[in-house]
């Protein structure tokens, strides 16, 4: 929680009224577990075989009013708070808790650590067929890079490809 204090001091000291605020994704390996947590839009996904599962929940209006079965996942998609965060780094009213997921990497496994700038523009049949397709992880997260951009994306690209052996 140092680092939101730090934004919140950071964000006081501007002349504008902008506050400052970031998102974040991280991953601890302990053992035989590896710990994934998450705050805002970025995101964290385990591709395991042909199976891609989001790890980290999005912070945003849209998201959680889906969770709450307010809206469809057509709904949150085209709605207009799908960038609203709710909660981020920079936020005054953070509470101590995040929610943090545990999981047992296997041999093949895969984890993508990624900003909002991509995950809006690739979908879980790409991460699919690049973990098919790619052995070594930087040469992956340049592929997903690259493809985001094509895809329109001018947003902050970025990503981290994690493979377990």
């Amino acid at each position: 929680w140092e680092a939101n204090r730090a934004i919140l001091e950071a964000s006081r000291g501007q002349a504008s009224n902008r506050r400052m605020g970031t998102t974040a994704v991280l991953a601890v390996r302990q053992d035989d577990q590896v710990y994934v947590a998450g705050i805002g839009d970025s995101r964290a996904y385990l591709i395991r075989g042909n199976h891609v599962e989001q790890l980290t929940i999005d912070h945003t209006v849209a998201d959680a009013l889906l969770r709450s079965g307010a809206l469809t996942p057509e709904q949150a998609r085209q709605s207009p708070y799908r960038h609203v965060l709710y909660k981020f780094l920079g936020c005054a009213d953070l509470s101590d808790s995040t929610e943090v997921h545990p999981f047992t990497p296997e041999p093949g496994d895969y984890l993508l650590l990624a900003s909002d700038g991509l995950t809006n523009f690739v979908t879980a049949d790409d991460l699919r067929a690049g973990a098919s397709r790619h052995r070594d992880p930087q040469e992956w997260a340049n592929e997903l890079v690259a493809l985001a951009l094509e895809r329109g994306s001018h947003d902050n690209v970025t990503c981290v490809v994690v493979a377990f052996s």
